[in-house]
This record gives C-alpha cells, structure tokens and sequence, in this order.
C-alpha cells in the first residue's frame, strides 16, 4: 500500500487536526526517546497548541528544566567545530573582511593594468600624454622592469 504525499499546511477540519496532532506529538516524543537512549544524549521536547492554552513537556518538566539549564549555562565548548560557529555579525565581519581584501587585490591589479595599457599606447602613438612627474617616474620604473624580464628572457633563449 503506497502512502499519498502529504500537502504541508493547517488542517481545515478540527478533529483531524486534533488526532493529528496527538499523533505526531507522539511520534515526535518517541523519536526524542530512541535518539536519547541510541546516542546517549541529554534531549528534551516542549510542545505548545496554538492557544497556548496546553502544553506537554517531555520526559517531564523537571528532567527539561535541568536539560534547558545545563544548555544555558554550558561552559565554551573546546571542541573545534563549535568554536568555529560564528554568530551572523561576526559571518558579516568576516565576508566584509575577505570582500575589502579582494577588492584592494583586485583595485592593484586594476591599477597595473592601466599602466601597461598606458605604455602600450605611449610605444604605439611614440608620445607620452602624461603631465604628472611622478606617473612618468612610475612608467619608466615599469618600463625597466619589463625590459629587464624581456632581456632575461633573450638570455635564457640564447643559452639553451
């Protein structure tokens, strides 16, 4: 026998919802109970009705009190994968970090690339079109650079 999808949303007719309900709190507590007993865990359930009116406490009020205690007042874990939970400022912090990083890698290769295409058009037009001393100063220090890397370059071919 093939169960049918269940659609997830409120029950329109009361007494389906209630006997629902009943049973699903039921299975919910039985699944808190073999987790608790098959991996030796400390679990609790509370469960509400929508009023607010009814409530039922697993395994009792007293055992979940003490559970919602020792989870309160647990000391920092020193397990690894706990400490590298991060609240959502300090998720933020650590992307706005790692974006503003790459953004300056990003902005300096940026920066190159235009110097190199300035160059490029200074060899192709034969002119120079920049008034700031210090951008020329610049230029004839990159300039240099790749001169010497295109001469280490003829160097390494000539002595294959």
């Amino acid at each position: 026998m093939v169960r049918s999808k269940v659609k997830y949303e409120l029950i329109a007719d009361e007494r389906t919802r209630r006997e629902s309900f009943k049973k699903r709190k039921a299975g919910l507590f039985k699944k808190l109970d073999e987790l608790k007993t098959l991996c030796h865990v400390e679990a609790c359930g509370i469960v509400l009705t929508g009023d607010g009116a009814h409530s039922e406490v697993w395994p009792s009020p007293n055992k979940a009190s003490e559970v919602i205690d020792r989870f309160i007042t647990r000391p920092p874990s020193s397990s690894s994968h706990r400490n590298n939970r991060v609240d959502q400022i300090g998720f933020l912090r650590q992307n706005l970090s790692r974006v503003s990083k790459n953004l300056d890698k990003e902005t300096r290769k940026v920066k190159s690339l235009e110097k190199e295409l300035t160059i490029a058009e200074c060899v192709t037009k034969g002119e120079a079109n920049i008034s700031n001393s210090h951008e020329l100063q610049e230029m004839l220090r990159l300039m240099e650079k790749k001169i010497a890397m295109v001469n280490k370059r003829i160097a390494d071919i000539e002595t294959l």
